[in-house]
């Protein structure tokens, strides 16, 4: 009795196991089924963007046209083969030591700056010389490299568009896929299929401005997987592939009024100076065109401060740099001659001015009180002037206004440069009969902003009989053979009267003066006798000082107007604005004797 109700309960265990199990199946089946009928709802781009998420790019042939200085040097880089890295581990270096010291005899690199190129590396790139100078390999170092077969390093043909070392950065400016703008500046190509809603497109700096002469054929680009932290996994799935987004068309060119020389000379001196936050214009007098433009913070360099943004073309408050406005109105109304005398008791108690000198300059004339910087003298002057007289003349000077070359060609609207700011002189609610505000604007304070490429421009219009330069940053537009299909010519811009001769000579003679007996005197040693003009802008409470240095070089016989602004220091002590200007105009020189010692080899 007891044997048959143990197997009874034993076959009623197994019934409801079985029973069990068959449901356990059920279920998994409709699971699938649910997974499936929801997956087919899901969207196509979800799904791609799915996956790419473990996968990004490195683009190795941009397929867009040369940018090129003034004297046909490339900027953007040069087609040519190179040797293309992923970041290697301390594991991944062990495991090919003895290949890698193959590689480093293969590209005359030393094996320790190698495997510190290698070990620095946080994303593909390509590998360059000790110094940082461009590696261009030849067929046989290519074969050669092929033959090692090393994981994560790759010889690859490539236009060097995205080397990070490139001059003139936020200048050149970026390219990005944005379907917003493609959709927007290219509706007709898209719908004819010569464009994509992935196409790369300039979003700043001439990338941007001159996007539709730039972009050709569709780019080559090396696609790889990373992990869940976004880093590249050394030499897995790597694959190069060419995308669509070309026009299809052989790209044009641009040659630039840049000087490669030059702007790599300034770039220098601002990476040694170690500034943080500054700009730094050259501008040649005769033509006005801009020889070099150089901005702080680097791309790359720091998060956050908005790093592409171009300081050059961006208002900050000018300080003293805007007396030298006054003094033009000032000498040019005739409410003031250079020899009269003023007093500095180092205040103004009706306007609570207050001269940096404490105590005053005491007697001084009017041009030492510009070499001196005086607050009190010029806040006096200002009274007479106005503020309707000094904005009208920060206009001729080409304060308050873009200035960079923009206009009307054949048809075409163009513009050398997005994003430039105005600039401002007397804000919207601010009173110009208001004796306290004409007062500070007077030394540049108030509602007063510049831009450093206003301040150059301001400096060169001391030389052309009182006729405003418009910059060009773009001489010529070239196609596919080389031809010019665009001309930019030399422009002036408009201004109601003409600022007369002799009170710029006078205004360009003060100049000389600050740096032979005023503020600028850390000048006198320069290689050539220079003329300019020091400020020193307060930013507000705990936000610091921008320190300015503009003026021209060589004074007996000038060829170039320079801009420098330091931004946002906390010391109003600060020497590097002057000390960078000296070492440009230095530069200058040194460019100039290199090159004519060049053309007497003939080399």
């Amino acid at each position: 009795m007891d044997g048959r109700r143990i197997r009874w309960r034993s076959y009623g265990l197994t019934f409801l196991f079985l029973l069990a199990f068959v449901g356990l199946i059920l279920r998994l089946s409709a699971i699938q089924l649910n997974t499936t009928r929801i997956s087919s709802t899901i969207r196509p781009e979800l799904v791609e963007g799915a996956k790419e998420q473990h996968t990004q790019e490195m683009i190795v042939e941009s397929g867009r046209g040369s940018i090129l200085d003034r004297r046909g040097k490339p900027l953007t880089g040069t087609r040519g083969w190179r040797l293309i890295a992923f970041p290697f581990a301390k594991s991944h270096l062990a495991a090919h030591e003895e290949k890698l010291t193959q590689l480093a005899e293969i590209i005359g690199v030393p094996h320790r700056v190698l495997v510190e190129k290698l070990s620095g590396l946080k994303a593909p790139g390509a590998i360059d010389r000790e110094g940082g100078k461009d590696l261009v390999l030849t067929p046989s170092q290519v074969r050669e490299i092929e033959d090692l077969d090393i994981p994560g390093i790759y010889a690859l043909e490539t236009d060097d568009r995205l080397d990070p070392d490139i001059p003139a950065r936020q200048l050149i400016g970026r390219t990005e896929r944005n379907p917003f703008l493609i959709r927007k500046w290219y509706e007709e190509e898209l719908k004819e299929g010569e464009v994509d809603a992935h196409s790369q497109v300039g979003v700043t700096g001439l990338e941007a401005a001159f996007d539709s002469f730039l972009r050709g054929g569709g780019e080559h680009v090396l696609t790889y997987t990373v992990d869940g932290k976004g880093r590249p996994l050394n030499g897995l799935d790597v694959h190069r592939k060419e995308t669509r987004g070309g026009s299809g068309k052989v790209p044009h060119s641009l040659v630039t009024s840049l000087d490669r020389d030059i702007q790599a000379m300034v770039e220098r001196i601002l990476e040694e100076e170690e500034v943080l936050d500054a700009a730094v214009v050259v501008q040649e007098i005769s033509s006005g065109d801009i020889l070099a433009m150089a901005s702080r913070p680097l791309p790359g360099r720091t998060e956050g401060q908005q790093p592409w943004d171009n300081r050059a073309i961006m208002e900050t408050v000018p300080g003293s740099v805007f007396k030298t406005v006054v003094a033009v109105a000032a000498l040019d109304t005739g409410k003031v001659k250079p020899d009269e005398t003023f007093v500095c008791d180092g205040e103004l108690g009706r306007y609570g001015l207050t001269d940096s000198q404490g105590k005053g300059h005491g007697k001084q004339t009017f041009a030492e009180a510009y070499a001196n910087s005086c607050n009190i003298v010029f806040a006096q002057v200002a009274e007479r002037l106005g503020g309707e007289t000094i904005e009208a003349y920060a206009n001729k000077l080409g304060l308050g206004r873009q200035i960079l070359w923009s206009g009307r060609l054949s048809g075409k609207e163009y513009h050398h440069l997005h994003g430039e700011h105005s600039g401002l002189i007397f804000a919207e609610g601010t009173s110009k009969k208001d004796g306290g505000a004409v007062a500070q604007t007077a030394i540049g304070q108030r509602d007063v902003r510049m831009t450093p490429v206003q301040a150059a421009n301001m400096v060169t219009s001391l030389f052309h009989q009182g006729k405003l330069p418009s910059p060009r940053i773009v001489r010529e537009i070239r196609d596919g053979q080389g031809a010019a299909v665009v001309r930019f010519p030399a422009k002036r811009l408009p201004v109601d009267r003409p600022i007369q001769p002799k009170t710029l000579e006078q205004v360009r003679a003060m100049m000389r003066r600050a740096v032979t007996d005023g503020t600028a005197a850390g000048l006198k040693g320069a290689e050539w006798a220079l003329a300019g003009k020091t400020g020193t802008a307060q930013l507000g409470a705990n936000r610091g000082y921008n320190k300015w240095m503009v003026g021209f070089g060589p004074y007996e016989k000038p060829r170039y107007s320079v801009a420098v602004v330091v931004r946002s220091v906390p010391d109003d002590g600060d020497p590097r604005a002057l000390r960078i200007f000296r070492r440009v105009m230095d530069g200058l020189k040194k460019v100039e004797m290199d090159r004519a010692k060049a053309a007497r080899s003939g080399d």
